[in-house]
């Protein structure tokens, strides 16, 4: 049977962006969607994969914040799945920030955080209180500009309206902020102990992402029961409910324009060994492939786009290598309870980035490790992961060829970046080598290869102060019937990328606020 070629919505990727305004637009007003994803799996970074048949990996999620049932976070995750995806708190402490002169634990209450920071850093307490006040006035106010108008130029024509104590503008840098306000450089330190979470040092970091995500986890990291394809799994049913379909293995190569408005899409779908190109057509086309995708890539050369060439040279952000583990004995043996493990060989973290490709010599300077098998009460195995930043270059010259044929070179440096973060891994906890019997190590090539990142990116346009002056940013695009979604249309991160889709929704909706969505939403 021919399956149908006209749908009310086109949404290309299945990443939480795109999940999220599909399952908005299918409950609410009953359209019948189409989501189209390359890949032969749905959920971008919200994906699962296993290996040897037990052990089970998420490939974006770690943690996620503002879990619990009482948060709006939550709320509109449940609104999105129908609150079919459980969620797990992490036990407490929930991070541990490692560094040759501290480890910092931190615990899941704003209080416990603020309260032990001050006892560590006593002469510091004025300033220590002074942050707490800004991060939550700052996030209070960015998340009410982005995620309700979606109108991201708004942070630079408005921000004379907002105050904060510690800083003249919203518009500087996590460090400029943080050399302002402290002056001991152990407490500069852990302060952005996670920077990783947005993928920039406090040199190149937007104050206002890393005042987002520190409020973001004030009440502690959950995980999603199951795995994060659960999420995927639970919007599926309501898209195919309302008339639409879920396609994998489906490549939009193009927009379809007509009379300077987008139309449809061409696609390309693998069907074994053969490629069949179709089309598909539908008066709205949001886009989960990010901005620079879709402006450089999907929207024809022939439409005029005034800022295509600004997207094209914008900063690109940091890739990052993976190291999948599968451990014969519980992790817990060695004393982990599911805590993430923040580890740095310095407590400079520009030297920490800047040094990053030691990394393919084998000595990390610094390394995220989390265990998911501790954070998921389903796991059928234990397993653990070990992340680090690295450039993309020293990949690029492999990225044409297939990932089993790249060569004796190529395994080398895997093996050696392998071997290199489990000594690391070891030199902090002794017995860890021990623990893996099973071990796969991700690389930007792999982030690109199933992203389309620029140069595997893993945080899509980087969250630096420039970013949010760009109004190129954000949901609204300059061709009719043309919207993004996910984390461009917001900020970095499942919540980020969750509340991108909420905007496009709301955008495409035509209501003036978010507030509209969630009045309807209360009626289902």
């Amino acid at each position: 049977m021919e399956k149908q070629t006209h749908f009310d919505v086109i949404i290309i990727g299945s990443g939480m962006g795109a999940l999220t305004t599909a399952s908005i637009l299918a409950r609410l007003k009953n359209k019948k969607v189409l989501v189209l994803e390359k890949h032969f799996k749905l959920g971008g970074f919200t994906h699962t994969f296993k290996r040897e048949g037990k052990y089970l990996w998420d490939v974006g999620i770690h943690y996620v914040g503002d879990m619990a049932k009482e948060e709006m976070l939550r709320k509109l995750f449940d609104i999105v799945t129908e609150g079919n995806v459980d969620w797990k708190k992490m036990n407490d402490p929930f991070e541990r920030f490692v560094y040759p002169e501290i480890t910092f634990d931190q615990f899941s209450t704003e209080e416990k955080f603020r309260s032990d920071l001050i006892a560590k850093f006593p002469s510091e307490k004025v300033a220590i209180e002074n942050y707490f006040s800004d991060v939550k006035s700052f996030s209070n106010w960015a998340t009410r500009q982005f995620t309700l108008k979606a109108k991201p130029a708004l942070l630079n024509s408005e921000s004379s309206s907002f105050k904060l104590i510690g800083a003249k503008s919203p518009m500087i840098t996590t460090k400029e902020y943080m050399d302002t306000n402290f002056k001991d450089p152990i407490l500069k330190a852990v302060l952005v102990s996670q920077w990783g979470d947005y993928g920039l040092p406090p040199s190149d970091s937007a104050f206002y992402m890393h005042a987002g995500l520190v409020v973001h986890y004030f009440r502690g990291g959950y995980y999603p029961v199951g795995g994060s394809g659960t999420i995927a799994e639970s919007v599926k049913p309501i898209i195919e409910r309302n008339g639409g379909e879920m396609h994998i293995f489906s490549e939009v190569t193009e927009i379809i324009m007509q009379d300077k408005k987008a139309i449809g899409v061409k696609v390309k779908q693998t069907k074994g060994k053969s490629i069949l190109e179709k089309e598909f057509f539908a008066p709205t086309i949001v886009s989960d492939a990010g901005v620079y995708n879709t402006y450089t890539k999907l929207i024809p050369k022939s439409v005029d786009i005034p800022f295509r060439q600004d997207i094209s040279n914008f900063v690109t952000g940091a890739s990052s290598v993976t190291l999948y583990l599968g451990f014969k004995e519980n992790p817990a043996k060695l004393g982990f309870k599911g805590e993430n493990y923040w580890i740095y060989d310095s407590i400079d973290h520009e030297r920490n980035f800047r040094e990053k490709d030691n990394l393919l010599l084998g000595k990390p300077t610094a390394c995220y490790a989390s265990f998911p098998s501790l954070k998921d009460p389903k796991a059928e195995s234990f397993t653990g992961e070990v992340i680090s930043f690295v450039s993309y270059e020293p990949f690029a010259k492999w990225k044409n060829g297939e990932w089993k044929n790249r060569g004796v070179e190529y395994k080398e440096l895997k093996d050696r970046i392998t071997e290199g973060m489990l000594n690391f891994m070891e030199r902090h906890f002794p017995g860890y080598k021990d623990l893996v019997s099973f071990k796969e190590l991700s690389t930007p090539l792999t982030n690109e290869y199933f992203t389309d990142h620029k140069a595997g990116t893993i945080y899509g346009i980087p969250c630096t102060p420039e970013r949010y002056t760009k109004d190129w940013m954000g949901v609204k695009t300059p061709i009719e019937n043309v919207f993004i979604t996910g984390a461009d249309a917001c900020s970095p991160g499942v919540s980020g990328a969750l509340m991108g889709g909420f905007a496009a929704a709301t955008v495409i909706l035509g209501y003036n606020s978010m507030m509209g969505v969630m009045k309807d939403s209360a009626k289902l």
